[in-house]
């Protein structure tokens, strides 16, 4: 038998009822998808993590109006959370992967407990279809646009004075956090001012994209 390609490996994961992860923090399932990966001998590139992490747990991962696709913002805000300067639960990058630490691993253990109190590695169809509200305000989503510095730049016609640092905060981003993530961010941002009818936020953030384009750009 043919080996797998590497996309029949990943739809090939176990599907978690929600009702077995739904209590387990992000940062929590972030690192049992890398230890998933990881025994399987998947490269934990960003793209591989935020396709694992959606087809293990939707409910969590999914792009909040749009269930059927993942929300790469979302995880990789969860990856950024297991990073030393906050859980030290992995040491890495999206661009080198990532290795997990003795706590992370432990973690990771108690993940795999509650799950296994839930309804065992994979939740039959039905079950699958049961989600649980993952309440979003779109309008607090973006609220740190209407605070941020670079949208009073904006409104005033002077954009192109802003900083990348005023920038990443925007985004809840660091200076490490690579450009593909960025742009996921971005995205999700646009989406929601799109969805509330918001026009100016979507303008501002098209005007932000062309200023700033060597943040945006490919990996």
């Amino acid at each position: 038998m043919p080996a797998r390609s590497l996309k029949q490996q990943l739809e090939a994961g176990p599907v978690f009822g929600e009702e077995s992860y739904g209590a387990v923090d992000l940062a929590g399932l972030a690192a049992f998808t890398l230890k998933w990966l990881q025994d399987r001998s998947i490269p934990t590139t960003f793209e591989n993590v935020v396709v694992a992490a959606f087809r293990l747990f939707p409910a969590k991962f999914s792009l909040e109006g749009y269930k059927e696709y993942p929300d790469a913002a979302r995880v990789n805000r969860s990856l950024l959370q297991l990073g030393p300067k906050y859980r030290n639960w992995a040491r890495g990058s999206v661009q080198k992967g990532f290795v997990l630490t003795e706590s992370g691993r432990e973690k990771v253990r108690s993940v795999q407990a509650t799950l296994d109190e839930g309804t065992g590695t994979e939740a039959p169809a039905s079950a699958r279809r049961k989600t649980l509200a993952r309440t979003m305000d779109l309008t607090k989503e973006l609220e740190p646009l209407e605070k941020s510095p670079l949208f009073s730049r904006w409104k005033n016609g002077q954009l192109d004075q802003g900083t990348s640092m005023e920038l990443l905060n925007m985004l809840d981003a660091y200076a490490y956090t690579p450009p593909r993530a960025l742009r996921a961010r971005m995205d999700t941002l646009e989406n929601a001012a799109s969805q509330v009818g918001r026009d100016d936020l979507v303008e501002f953030l098209h005007a932000v994209r062309r200023t700033f384009t060597t943040h945006f750009r490919s990996d």
